[in-house]
């Protein structure tokens, strides 16, 4: 797998890291399984047929609104509830835990180990996949499947690219319109923060180390999790991994780096604040000398779907209370 990890997150960074009942702040985030009012049918049917380019740019041609979608993304499966769109569902990846109504999904595969079988054997008329595990893009190819291959780490880099994926789902599943007033909506609440910080000097910005888990895997420049220190005018200590999304850092480089901010997105797999001060040689670090390490939950923050709008703002309260009081 291209992210250890992700094994215990369940696809997370689009890791599959690409896409929630809507975002959090308003009517957009609270979770409802009920199934929404169903789009026009003249007007989902005027959106079809379309063609669609995958990350391997390769075409998919849709005819129709799938009816039976395997979501192999949590990410994604996030974004179709988001949309109301879950009646279209057929199966969702085993790790979905939200909203409830993908938590509690009756039939549930595995992207991690992908079983072609099962896929086929539930008859889908599109499968989503974020992480081509095992060649799974291809298998299904060869058997003429229609999949939307949305390669997490290499189509899903910021959070207009979120933004775009949230868009993509829309018009796969015939939902356009709801599609565009989540995003005005997500991103009006992205603005709100860059206006509260952009007096923030970038020279004189924070630094930030952001832990995906207890070796040190952390998020580079060129990732949608990265993307977010970039808006709240914070240096992260990754810089761009020297080309690794994820790089794995060094206790050493991190020390060296002094971070004065901190974000665990591991406390789920007993990494805690008091845990991390007791590190050695760990005392030295502003964020520890300061108290300024933040836990984050890592489905909402490793996950390119309308939460990480929550993630951004969760992530601006606490590096700066003052400007969101």
């Amino acid at each position: 797998m291209k992210h250890p990890w992700t094994h215990r997150l369940g696809l997370t960074l689009l890791a599959a890291i690409l896409l929630a009942a809507a975002a959090c702040g308003g009517s957009s985030t609270k979770d409802s399984t009920r199934t929404p009012a169903a789009t026009s049918p003249t007007a989902a049917a005027a959106a079809f047929p379309l063609t669609v380019q995958r990350s391997d740019g390769k075409p998919l041609a849709i005819a129709a609104a799938p009816k039976r979608i395997i979501s192999l993304s949590p990410a994604a499966t996030e974004i179709i509830y988001a949309l109301g769109a879950q009646a279209s569902l057929a199966a969702v990846d085993k790790n979905a835990d939200y909203p409830d109504g993908a938590k509690n999904f009756a039939t549930r595969v595995d992207a991690y180990e992908p079983n072609i079988e099962t896929i086929t054997g539930l008859s889908p008329d599109l499968v989503i996949v974020a992480s081509d595990t095992g060649g799974i893009v291809a298998k299904l190819d060869g058997l003429k499947m229609p999949v939307l291959f949305a390669d997490i780490d290499e189509s899903v880099k910021t959070v207009d690219d979120v933004m775009a994926q949230i868009t993509l789902i829309g018009k796969i599943t015939g939902t356009s319109d709801k599609a565009g007033a989540l995003v005005a909506s997500l991103n009006a609440r992205v603005e709100k923060v860059k206006d509260a910080v952009a007096d923030v000097p970038a020279a004189s910005s924070m630094k930030v180390y952001h832990e995906l888990d207890s070796t040190f895997y952390s998020a580079s420049d060129g990732t949608f999790v990265g993307d977010l220190y970039r808006i709240l005018r914070l240096r992260n200590v990754a810089g761009d991994g020297n080309g690794v999304a994820y790089p794995q850092l060094t206790q050493e480089a991190i020390i060296a780096a002094n971070p004065s901010v901190i974000v665990l997105a591991d406390e789920e797999f007993g990494v805690t604040v008091d845990s991390v001060k007791a590190r050695p040689g760990w005392s030295a670090i502003d964020a520890v000398k300061n108290n300024k390490i933040f836990g984050i939950d890592p489905s909402v923050i490793s996950r390119p779907g309308p939460r990480i709008v929550d993630a951004l703002e969760t992530l601006a309260k606490a590096i700066y209370p003052e400007r969101f009081k």
